[in-house]
């Protein structure tokens, strides 16, 4: 009898054994960890006038000629009022504005990611959040950031003593749309739901040339303030036209 109560306790001895192994070979599924910061743009001077020494006719007609032949829309000219209005639009605003840049990271067990971009450039990154009613799920946002940049510009041409000035200013508009997806999972690792996450609407933030402007976006308490500049590169694209 003895010995018979001694093989049932290895018995369950070993059963136990072996569900405890199973377990942590399973382990739990725990929410992941993100984190971000934000570098702010240096702030630069940009050149957005210049005086040639040639006749404001000269100037005007060239400066229209070139216009014509570039990416920019030409809205108005109006020689009397010595004033050009032209608009312009891209999809890599990254080229043209500095809004800094943005550095997350991303952790989850064995996996650890970094995401470093500029916040004027479309990009996508993941971003871990703990869900359910104990907030022990671990959930998953997969973010989509496209952004793009309209804008008007004025030109002013006007005769001075020594030639003729020409005088650049920019209204920037940045816009950047969100969009994804989500996943929750269960303590196993399961998905058990996704979707897509609530219609965030489109961030903007407007500035111009040798103006730059702080925005808040987010809502609620999760707000980030991010200032955007000219870059220069288009103020410098119209004074070189003409030389």
């Amino acid at each position: 009898m003895h010995r018979i109560l001694n093989q049932s306790s290895l018995k369950i001895a070993g059963l136990i054994f072996v569900v405890a192994i199973f377990l942590s070979m399973i382990g739990c599924a725990t929410p992941g960890r993100s984190g971000f910061m934000i570098q702010k743009p240096s702030r630069d001077t940009v050149k957005n006038e210049k005086i040639v020494n040639r006749s404001f006719d000269e100037v005007w007609d060239e400066l229209v000629r070139d216009l014509a032949k570039s990416f920019f829309v030409i809205n108005n000219i109006d020689k009397a009022s010595r004033i050009i209005n032209v608009s312009f639009n891209s999809e890599t605003p990254e080229k043209f504005i500095d809004c800094g840049k943005t550095q997350r990271t991303y952790s989850r067990g064995k996996e650890n990611v970094e995401y470093v971009y500029e916040i004027a450039a479309s990009s996508s990154f993941k971003a871990a959040f703990a869900a359910g009613p104990y907030k022990n799920l671990p959930g998953t946002n997969f973010v989509n950031r496209r952004t793009s940049l309209d804008g008007r510009m004025n030109i002013y041409v006007a005769p001075v003593a020594g030639g003729t000035q020409i005088s650049v200013n920019v209204r920037y508009i940045l816009t950047v749309t969100v969009s994804g997806s989500y996943v929750i999972e269960n303590v196993y690792g399961n998905p058990i739901q996704s979707g897509n996450p609530p219609y965030i609407a489109p961030s903007t933030c407007s500035f111009n040339t040798n103006q730059p402007n702080t925005c808040v976006w987010g809502t609620g308490q999760d707000t980030q303030p991010v200032t955007c500049q000219s870059k220069g590169v288009l103020e410098s694209e119209v004074l070189n036209f003409v030389q």
